[in-house]
């Protein structure tokens, strides 16, 4: 290596050029390195002009023509090894291959961020030169599978952004694609592409027509930008003057004339549009406002080597204002089609010409966001369900806020956010308003700045009031997802009774809940068509911990279901404030990334999916803590329903209290007989407001309960005790509810005798309510065999009855009514036998 003791070294320009040559010593003559020097185009770096051995690289038909010394030049960064050197041949031998952009430069990375590693060094990055040139021997730089690697263009930054938002067109293979793409003006410096026209359509004639067309709100700037798509690849980089742009387009017959005229038709038409009062403006009107130009050009440069067509690569270039003036005089030429467009006068055509011969490209930078060529970054996420999805989100505080942002940014087709509250000081140490916001509702704050994110995608509306009250102005089933971050007792009262009511199946409600201190979150899910919604699953949520033998959830129990109201409340402002938890930014927006996960991850995968459902998070702790951290899930399988026809309440039955009653009506069938009727207790509650009566237990019959063939009393022999070790394991939530009985082989509707009993209702407990559920399970001979056999369910019938007579203050011990006369009947518990004192006849059975 030719000494570089003369020049300016970087600390990492010496370590490259150590490493460089340890790699000559070390591969026996098959590299070799003979120049130091600065690089003129490029400030700070230092070029190394190397060669490598390539003899005895194999080769095939599709392959480079490597000679067998390459010669390259290595420019090494000042900041090496912490940016990665390049290389650039000194002839153009390989133009217009795969990874060989503007003829020298050597492409050996996809992506540097990712590719180049900074402790490898020189060492790496020569391997890859030489794994460059064995695969451009081998003819694999576009190996199948991989994507192909889409034509340079090197962008000005002064002449723009250009956002493409719609799937680009595609050329015939019998010509290119001539038309115009449809820009919508964001600012001054950039415009996005939300549509394209080709010149055989029918073009909008006004601006309103255009932004229909395009979907664009009122008021949006609007105009045209001439495009071509040719029918094959032009060349891996783009030229840097019009004549060779327009020179390589010819070779696809897309002539000057064509060009010219496309871009004066377009031009004029623009001018047409954008015209203030709307009417076509005179070819000498000065004054008339010019259209921004752009020229779009698409090439079929894009997709995976190997594999079928290839989509089109777009590239914008900024025109100079020659354009206007091309429109004015391509105004002279009467325009009706694609055959027309290269009908131009002289003087067209010599102004056109001069443009070319005189002016360079100038290539704007593209972003791409059309859907054939791009892959949403949470494509393979749970957050992907939402796309396309209409979403409804209760609250727009400290949960409510990030859940409709997470909603706005997955690409959700409408969002609605409902709040009554406005912003105030307080919450902005963690919810996402500023200063500037107080005092404005927080709904409207929040829609506002998500209807930024993505104005093409997502429609965001602000629903300002009591959300009780808005609620009954929705159509609740054109949501796919509710999503209740309120908080609020009586909001999860209310969803409950609508979705109760409402005939047609409800939307996927999620009800999320945050701790004490932000160090606990849970989501409640109910699925479409499941029996109950949040306040049903957080009730079943509640009992799971409460009654948990291995105190597993005793910590939730603290923050979200304690037996006793917590006396200690947290008020920010006390004396004027709510009452709310404590908690960080970090906190809320940590717990409400992942209940929202967790909701979207049932939703996604329904083979994982239960039909109720609790995710429970726990943040972690200190390294000291023992506190167990993560998600945890709870699932319940459907209810049995029945309605109460007196009051309209459904009665949800848990699959483990009717699994104990089919238990005890199978022990009964083979121990009493298959026709005598046997009951028990039945422990749950009832909730008024929202109009459904859980049944959680059901136990069989007390000892001292007599069962027959016509006839069930319900004993009272440790039912008090039972009672009231229940209510303690539940914390209070599941109490004495009523009593349930059998009709063995016949209907499932009271008796002369059972109408008798619910008018007096001596019930089995000295506490009792007013009211108790009288629930009777039957069904004829099949329905009734199949329930015992399979457990499939059998008929049922409830009734919420009401005392209507005193009860009294020690009840009389079970004994037959008087009109059945002496029946042969069974004592509850385990008896084996029965009292037989004289025997009766079977009633009769259908």
């Amino acid at each position: 290596m030719k000494d570089s003791t003369t020049l300016q070294l970087t600390e990492g320009q010496q370590l490259a050029l150590d490493q460089l040559h340890r790699i000559v010593q070390a591969s026996h003559g098959a590299v070799a390195a003979t120049h130091v020097a600065a690089v003129a185009d490029r400030p700070g770096y230092v070029e190394v002009r190397i060669s490598v051995g390539c003899a005895n690289l194999p080769r095939t038909e599709g392959g480079l023509r490597l000679r067998s010394v390459e010669a390259v030049t290595l420019l090494i960064p000042p900041d090496f090894p912490f940016r990665a050197p390049s290389v650039r041949t000194r002839h153009t031998r390989f133009a217009g291959a795969p990874h060989v952009n503007w003829g020298r430069h050597l492409c050996l990375y996809r992506s540097t961020a990712t590719e180049w590693d900074p402790a490898d060094g020189m060492y790496g990055f020569i391997n890859r030169l030489l794994d460059w040139f064995e695969a451009a021997a081998a003819g694999e730089l576009d190996r199948p599978g991989d994507p192909l690697h889409p034509p340079n263009a090197l962008t000005d930054h002064t002449a723009g952004l250009l956002v493409i938002r719609r799937d680009a067109p595609v050329a015939l293979p019998d010509g290119p694609w001539l038309g115009a793409a449809v820009l919508h003006q964001v600012n001054e410096t950039r415009c996005d592409v939300v549509g394209w026209l080709a010149v055989e359509d029918p073009w909008p004639g006004s601006p309103e027509q255009l932004r229909e067309s395009a979907a664009l709100p009122a008021g949006a700037r609007a105009f045209l930008a001439p495009a071509v798509v040719t029918t094959t690849h032009l060349t891996f980089e783009y030229p840097l003057t019009a004549r060779e742009l327009v020179e390589a387009l010819a070779r696809d017959h897309i002539t000057p004339r064509l060009l010219l005229g496309l871009t004066g038709f377009v031009a004029d038409h623009n001018r047409t549009l954008l015209h203030p009062d709307g009417d076509a403006p005179a070819e000498d009107d000065e004054d008339t406002p010019a259209a921004p130009v752009r020229l779009l050009l698409g090439t079929p440069s894009r997709g995976i080597a190997g594999d079928g067509p290839r989509q089109t690569h777009l590239v914008a270039w900024h025109l100079p204002d020659f354009a206007d003036q091309v429109g004015r005089l391509a105004a002279r030429t009467a325009f009706s089609g694609r055959p027309h467009l290269a009908k131009l006068g002289d003087e067209v055509i010599q102004f056109g010409t001069g443009w070319l011969d005189r002016l360079p490209t100038r290539w704007m930078r593209i972003y791409e966001a059309r859907p054939e060529v791009t892959v949403r970054r949470d494509h393979t996420t749970p957050a992907a369900w939402l796309r396309g999805k209409r979403i409804l989100v209760l609250g727009a505080g400290a949960l409510g806020a990030p859940v409709a942002d997470m909603c706005a940014r997955a690409g959700a087709a409408h969002l609605t956010v409902a709040d009554q509250a406005l912003v105030h000081p307080g919450i902005l140490a963690r919810q996402p308003y500023t200063d500037a916001d107080i005092g404005l509702p927080k709904a409207s704050v929040l829609a506002d700045r998500l209807n930024r994110i993505d104005p093409y995608t997502t429609r965001v509306e602000a629903l300002v009031g009591d959300i009780t009250t808005r609620l009954s102005g929705l159509d609740l089933h054109t949501f796919d997802l509710i999503w209740d971050c309120t908080a609020n007792r009586i909001v999860r009262a209310r969803l409950e009774r609508a979705r109760r009511t409402d005939a047609a199946p409800w939307p996927h409600l999620a009800t999320l809940m945050i701790g004490h201190h932000a160090t606990r979150g849970l989501a409640a899910l109910s699925p479409r068509g499941a029996a109950g919604g949040g306040a049903d699953v957080l009730r079943r949520t509640a009992l799971a911990a409460h009654t948990d033998a291995t105190h597993a959830f005793d910590d939730l129990i603290e923050d979200f279901f304690p037996a006793q109201p917590p006396t200690e409340l947290f008020q920010p402002e006390p004396g004027c404030s709510d009452a709310t938890f404590t908690g960080s930014a970090a906190d809320v927006t940590a717990l409400a990334g992942q209940l929202v996960t967790g909701i979207l991850h049932a939703l996604a995968d329904p083979a994982d999916r239960h039909t109720m459902a609790t995710l429970i998070i726990r943040m972690p702790a200190g390294p000291a803590s023992a506190q167990p951290a993560g998600p945890r899930w709870l699932t319940w399988p459907d209810d049995t329903l029945v309605t109460d026809e007196a009051t309209g309440y459904d009665v949800r039955i848990t699959p483990a209290a009717l699994a104990e009653m089919r238990a005890e009506a199978r022990r009964g069938a083979r121990v009493r007989g298959p026709f005598v009727e046997t009951g028990g207790t039945l422990l749950g509650a009832v909730d008024d407001a929202t109009g459904v009566i859980f049944v959680d237990e059901a136990t069989g019959p007390p000892p001292d309960s007599l069962l027959t063939e016509a006839y069930f009393q319900h004993g009272l022999d440790g039912v008090s005790h039972h009672l009231a070790a229940r209510r303690e394991a539940t914390g209070n939530l599941s109490r004495f509810l009523g009593m349930w009985h059998t009709h063995p082989h016949t209907a499932a509707l009271p008796s002369t005798t059972d109408r008798a009993a619910m008018t007096s209702l001596t019930l089995p407990v000295s506490d009792a309510p007013a009211r108790a559920l009288v629930l009777i399970a039957g069904g004829p001979d099949p329905v009734w065999h199949k329930w015992l056999a399979t457990g499939d369910g059998p008929h049922l019938y409830a009734h919420l009855a009401t005392r209507t007579a005193s009860a009294a203050a020690e009840p009389p011990p079970p004994q037959p009514p008087a009109r059945l006369g002496p029946v042969t009947w069974w004592p509850g518990g385990y008896a084996t036998r029965p009292h037989r004192p004289v025997s009766f006849p079977r009633k009769a059975r259908p």
